[in-house]
């Protein structure tokens, strides 16, 4: 264009037709700015523009993204006193669409004298460009009722309205329309009606109409294969793309994106590693969504070393590419990888986003991470970062599970907006922490709101463990036998636990037993467990015997049930019994899994395992346990 402008400069006299074309060149060479300035140059001479010259520069007003610059040329040929033709005020409904602004794209459409397929099309792509599908429905309800034909680009817009919207009903009703209109044979048409139906959960559907498509390209093949992907069939999609790969259709960067995301979903490693060879043979350069995709799949499949080595080697990394990796890290239990990684991130200065944040609470919730979570939360204050319900409930399971209860309480009170999860995440948290009466009076004001928040199997788990937590049996009964009348939840194997740990806690071991018998499901070891530990308690020698009998028959090789019956014949003065406990747990290769326990010093949480002395400050802890137990002995003494 550095050329054309030199030559044009040389001419005394342009005419219309040169200015129009130097408009249109710059406005083709990707230089609107240069078109308009070239429109300024051409009004300043004395020319005036025409209908050539105002589709191209309304154009470059588009690429701008100028609304104000797009309404000063509007305002331009409203004060000329030209005649706009369809072509111009068309132009002018998709440039204020475009900029956002839909009610003067409406407006413009109104005022139109006449209007071709191409005015209505441009209006109905703009409400659909702007999430308006209703009235996008509408319009074309008024197009039809004014004889006006659409065109392929009206009913692609139309499905891509039916696609977001989710709507399948509206979408059947248009693909009847396209057949009664004999365009179901249009490549793109057939192209959005396969992504259209995948979007709203129909695949048969879906696949009806990608085997009937005569010439499928690239296109038909992402559809299908990225459906089935986000509908959970990641199976299938992994056969439909080597079906594409078969049928000599090359597959695009989005056709590997969707693939190895099918991988990731079912951990399939080996075609995991044949996608990413697939990619190299085919001298396809991965882009940032392939490489991001590449290494969520490693991670996702348990090989960290390669998602690593894509990760470092990708220059141009975002947000998804550490999210990737820190999920992956917390996912495969390398909590230190992960906040090591997370750490590098805000130097990179990578702004984390919700799912990153989600996925490290989670990880400090494991742990027992306090202060990590603690410093996650400021970090989610000091960036602004959007707190929607998912990281509220993080927040607030974090604190409750890290036994900060009165933080976990005040960011739930301070959510604006709380879901069945918020609810379950703090009564959870309430009784976890021995604070049953007041997880129950938050039921209590969770029943209140009505149908808005419905409790779940979940809700009635975290009561029914805080009546455990606080002895109270006759609420616990109340709640467990009002399960399916008042809430609508059938009892699960976890509620029926949750029972027999309630009475076998509160002493009645009896009671408990009679319970587990009269359960119309079977019972498993979980449940045996929590009664043989009530008999060790309550020093119910006999039962104690049947119960560790019954667990012994599921799992001969249980280890928690030999040291119980050991530890309660021991209590009981049985050696003999203890002896031959211990004896059958040697010829059974049973090894009793040490005890350990962690603790958070500083922001890094120390574990230790009994008899562990591996730890590098091991003496001094030692000088530090000694010292103590001298302090509790001295104390026991004075009481």
């Amino acid at each position: 264009m550095d050329y054309a402008y030199r030559i044009f400069n040389q001419v005394q006299h342009p005419n219309s037709f040169l200015w129009n074309s130097m408009i249109r060149g710059y406005a083709q060479s990707q230089a609107p700015e240069d078109a308009l300035s070239i429109f300024k140059q051409m009004l300043q001479r004395g020319f005036a523009a025409d209908n050539y010259t105002y589709p191209v520069l309304i154009k470059a007003c588009c690429h701008l993204r100028s609304v104000e610059t797009g309404r000063t040329l509007h305002g331009q040929i409203s004060k000329s006193g030209f005649n706009p033709n369809m072509i111009v005020m068309s132009g002018l409904v998709n440039l204020y669409a475009s900029c956002g602004r839909i009610e003067l794209a409406r407006e413009v459409f109104e005022e139109m004298p006449e209007r071709d397929v191409v005015s209505w099309t441009t209006m109905i792509f703009g409400y659909v460009q702007s999430a308006c599908y209703e009235e996008a429905f509408l319009l074309f309800d008024q197009m039809k009722m004014e004889a006006v034909e659409p065109n392929k680009v009206t009913l692609l817009s139309l499905l891509s309205a039916c696609a977001q919207l989710q709507d399948l009903e509206k979408g059947r009703w248009l693909h009847s329309y396209i057949v009664e209109n004999k365009m179901e044979s249009v490549l793109p048409v057939c192209n959005a009606l396969i992504n259209m139906y995948a979007k709203c959960g129909s695949l048969s559907s879906a696949i009806q109409v990608f085997k009937k498509t005569p010439a499928k390209n690239t296109i038909s093949w992402n559809a299908l294969i990225g459906g089935l992907c986000q509908s959970g069939l990641a199976k299938e999609a992994l056969v439909f793309f080597w079906q594409m790969v078969h049928s000599g259709v090359v597959p695009s960067e989005i056709t590997f994106v969707s693939a190895l995301s099918a991988c990731a979903r079912v951990g399939d490693l080996v075609q995991g590693r044949v996608l990413h060879t697939s990619i190299t043979e085919l001298q396809i350069k991965p882009d940032i969504f392939v490489r991001n995709a590449l290494i969520n799949m490693y991670m996702k499949c348990g090989d960290p070393d390669a998602a690593l080595t894509i990760f470092r080697q990708t220059v141009d990394k975002d947000v998804f590419s550490w999210t990737a990796m820190i999920t992956g890290y917390i996912q495969s239990n390398q909590l230190k990888e992960a906040f090591a990684l997370f750490q590098e991130m805000q130097l990179s200065g990578i702004k984390a986003n919700e799912v990153t944040l989600v996925s490290l609470l989670s990880a400090c919730s494991q742990m027992g991470g306090l202060d990590q979570g603690t410093s996650i939360h400021a970090y989610i204050e000091e960036n602004n970062v959007k707190q929607d319900v998912c990281l509220g409930n993080a927040l607030v399971d974090m604190y409750a599970k890290c036994g900060s209860i009165e933080m976990a309480l005040s960011v739930f009170h301070s959510m604006p907006v709380k879901d069945t999860f918020s609810w379950n995440a703090i009564i959870g948290g309430l009784a976890a922490n021995g604070n049953g009466r007041m997880a129950i009076d938050l039921f209590t004001q969770m029943e209140r709101l009505g149908s808005n928040i419905k409790p779940d199997h979940v809700t009635l788990t975290a009561v029914l463990c805080a009546c455990t937590h606080s002895g109270l049996v006759q609420e616990g009964y109340k709640y467990f036998n009002s399960m399916s009348s008042v809430y609508s939840v059938t009892p699960r194997i976890e509620h029926y636990g949750c029972m027999v740990d309630l009475l076998g806690k509160a002493g009645l071991v009896e009671e408990a037993s009679k319970f587990i018998d009269e359960m119309p499901i079977e019972p498993n070891l979980v449940i045996w467990g929590s009664l043989l530990s009530a008999c060790r308690v309550q020093h119910k020698v006999d039962l104690g015997e049947k119960i560790a009998g019954k667990i012994l028959e599921m799992d001969p090789k249980e280890e928690g049930a030999h040291v119980l019956i050991s530890n309660i014949y021991a209590e009981s003065g049985r050696w003999n019994d203890v002896r031959r406990v211990r004896s059958k747990m040697g010829e059974r290769g049973i090894d009793k899994f040490p005890g350990h326990s962690s603790i958070e010093v500083n922001g890094v949480v120390h574990e230790f395992f009994v008899r562990d002395t591996s730890h590098q400050s091991n003496e001094d802890i030692g000088s530090v346990l000694d010292s103590l137990s001298l302090q509790l002995k001295d104390w026991c003494l004075e009481v």
